[in-house]
């Protein structure tokens, strides 16, 4: 192949003649200088309150040399909140001018029970001026930067890929190196701060982790560095992404993010699917209802401030109207979501349940940590009612014509493809402490925020009691289908079957909800993030499974599964097996649709990361790409869809995080922020002919094209 046709053919280009080769720049002597490091404060204050909290050195138990002994004590109940943490710093003599190029490196050891116990390394700089300095940008701390340590994240119980050392103090310790993160701001650090954070709610006594081999590394600026990649194409010169991935082809919807539609765009001529990031939040219904105002006196709203509601209709009506009529469709995303909540919601707590963190028979509500006081102990049947009010009047706001919802036969219906009925609920690394193989052990999982907690109360053990089965069964009541609406009101004089607080805001016709039937019903999703963890993956299939089993036995049973779909979160970082790990996700997955306990599958956030040890080198959207990062970010979106179309049937839609440049943490899409084609498009769009042409990355990504190839098409 020449040379210009290198660079002009997307699909095909050999191994970039130089590489960006990584030098040590400045290692910390910790075995000959460790008296350098000294206590300091953590960059946001957290304090562990035991004294016996400390860092020494000691022989590395493993191998040759020194490492640096990190124990930890810390009781969310003695320190009143939920998290802890402390820190250390040395000085870097002479000090290092930080670039985009800069990494801080070092190798991590910890033992199976550090799972759910430490959260992550916090890394910044002060300078030389002590406790009240500036960073390099000018603020204490601004040069912070995070890696997180999360066992979950590290497969620790599965041992995938992960190198186990031996037994030390009587349990199995791991070794992960080449723990490796980039500094957030540029400038000179004259010192190196490591804070050590413990998990949420977590109560560490005498624990332990071990680092070493602490250094700083950057690009050799004598080996010279990697092209630029040079995109040529507009948005409007390719062929649309939804030509290829449509229902019509046999493939499933093809979706992306959108602010403010408008035509002649990459939202309307490449996507079907259109999701708001956040202005569906739960965080839309301003403040209480009337009624719970009167009831409670705490809530610090007056009901005369303004609207109960601010929801976005003219921004739907504007999708609804681009384009051909029903050409774009719209998902809705979320209807409850822990960290999107109004500050009210989070003020509820359960009526009888007291403790404020997780503990091991599973009563735990997140109180003390996702709420803001005051408090209000709220009894069942209220919280059932604000949440069955909050989403039956979101939903039948777009989806019927009914004033009592804010609409009008004027304005008409807005329909949704679907929605988001609950996101990101599961714990973030408790998953990987209880056993997947016992199927009741998911509530153990979830993170039972306190204002959703307050439904299900004490009452834990009853699956139809359980918030998550409560949640999704008001959603199938607000846009019903015929079967529904017809047991309603069979039922409506039934306690039992439609208790109290469902008639107590003028949500039917004297138990008719006939006028809200729709014929096509909203696909109900849960939603959550790092289901490429098989822990994870594996306590959303049980959750799903049971829920699914109660409910074809509810007095209210529709015909349809309680939850329809399950959405994976796929932002995704460059990695040599994330998407064989993401396969084994969605084939769990699939088993439940193939047994008639799911609908389908979505992937409802889609970008890719490049990180540090990706080919490379790390890059942060929308930053222009070197070859080699270009092709990495391709080469793994054709992966994924190599995957996404092994299981194309049982998936419903795919979604990418961003329309072009960048998106979530600065995540790569498929169009630059020149909007032009970028290579991950064309993975995207042939991923067997872009995996094949870029060979030279396979050694990286070894074996995952033969584990996601297609045998049934």
């Amino acid at each position: 192949m020449s040379e210009d046709y290198n660079c002009q053919d997307p699909y095909f280009r050999e191994a970039p003649k130089v590489d960006n080769k990584r030098i040590i720049v400045y290692k910390f002597d910790i075995e000959n200088n460790f008296s350098v490091w000294k206590s300091w404060r953590t960059n946001d204050g957290r304090v562990l309150p035991n004294s016996g909290s400390r860092f020494e050195l000691i022989n590395n138990p493993f191998d040759y040399g020194s490492l640096i002994l990190l124990t930890s004590h810390f009781d969310p109940a003695i320190a009143g909140k939920g998290f802890g943490g402390f820190g250390m710093r040395a000085p870097i003599t002479p000090a290092i001018a930080i670039t985009n190029q800069t990494y801080i490196e070092f190798d991590l050891y910890y033992p199976a029970s550090a799972a759910g116990k430490y959260m992550r390394f916090e890394i910044w700089s002060t300078s030389s001026g002590g406790e009240g300095s500036q960073s390099s940008a000018g603020v204490p701390g601004a040069d912070k930067t995070q890696v997180y340590i999360r066992p979950a994240y590290l497969d620790i119980l599965s041992n995938q890929k992960q190198n186990w050392m031996e037994f030390y103090k009587g349990e199995r310790w791991f070794k992960k190196s080449f723990c490796r993160i980039i500094p957030v701001s540029s400038g000179t650090w004259e010192y190196i701060n490591f804070d050590l954070h413990t998990e949420t709610g977590a109560i560490v006594d005498g624990d332990q982790l071990m680092i070493g081999n602490i250094r700083i590394t950057q690009v050799d600026p004598n080996e010279g560095t990697i092209p630029d990649v040079v995109n040529t194409k507009n948005y409007r010169e390719v062929a649309p992404v939804k030509s290829k991935y449509n229902k019509n082809a046999g493939y499933f919807l093809m979706g992306t993010t959108a602010h403010e539609p408008a035509g002649d765009s990459i939202m309307d001529y490449h996507f079907e699917l259109i999701t708001h990031e956040n202005n569906l939040m739960p965080a839309v219904h301003l403040k209480p209802p009337k009624w719970l105002v009167d009831q409670f006196l705490k809530f610090p709203f007056r009901y005369d401030e303004g609207p109960e509601w601010n929801l976005p209709t003219d921004f739907y009506l504007k999708i609804l109207n681009t384009g051909n009529p029903g050409e774009l469709k719209i998902h809705g995303q979320n209807l409850v979501w822990n960290i999107a909540s109004p500050p009210w919601m989070r003020q509820i707590i359960p009526e009888n349940i007291s403790s404020m963190h997780w503990n091991p028979d599973g009563l735990f509500y997140t109180g003390g940590v996702n709420a803001s006081g005051p408090y209000q102990k709220t009894d069942r049947e209220t919280a059932r009612r604000i949440c069955f009010n909050h989403i039956l009047h979101k939903m039948r706001h777009f989806m019927t014509t009914d004033e009592r919802y804010g609409s009008c036969r004027e304005r008409g219906i807005i329909p949704f493809h679907s929605f988001g009925v609950i996101n990101d609920e599961m714990q973030k690394s408790r998953h990987s402490m209880i056993n997947i193989n016992d199927p009741n052990e998911w509530k153990s999982a979830l993170l039972n925020t306190s204002w959703l907690m307050a439904m299900t109360d004490a009452d834990y053990d009853d699956i139809r009691q359980h918030y998550m089965y409560l949640i999704f069964k008001y959603a199938h009541i607000a846009v019903p289908n015929a079967q529904m609406a017809a047991k309603f009101k069979s039922g409506y004089n039934d306690p039992a079957i439609v208790p109290g607080y469902m008639k107590m805001d003028n949500h039917d016709n004297n138990g008719c909800i006939d006028d809200f039937v729709y014929e096509k019903s909203p696909i109900l999703i849960v939603n959550d993030n790092e289901l490429e963890l098989f822990s994870k993956a594996k306590i959303i299939y049980n959750m799903t499974k049971e829920l699914n089993e109660a409910w074809k036995s509810d007095p209210l049973y529709d015909g349809r599964n309680l939850i329809e779909c399950i959405g994976i979160h796929g932002h995704d970082i460059v990695s040599s097996d994330i998407v064989s790990q993401s396969q084994a996700a969605v084939a769990l997955f699939a088993s439940l649709v193939d047994d008639g306990l799911l609908d389908c599958i979505c992937y409802s956030e889609v970008d890719l990361k490049q990180q540090s040890n990706a080919p490379g080198g790390e890059a942060l959207a929308p930053a222009v790409l070197n070859e080699k990062q270009a092709d990495s970010i391709g080469y793994q979106y054709a992966l994924l869809f190599k995957m996404f179309d092994k299981y194309k049937k049982y998936i419903d839609h795919i979604t990418i995080w961003s329309q072009y440049g960048s998106s979530l943490q600065n995540s790569y899409v498929l169009f630059d922020h020149e909007k032009k084609a970028s290579q991950a498009y064309y993975g995207v769009m042939d991923p067997d002919r872009f995996i094949q042409g870029h060979s030279y990355l396979d050694d990286f990504f070894y074996g995952e094209y033969d584990k996601i190839k297609s045998v049934n098409k």
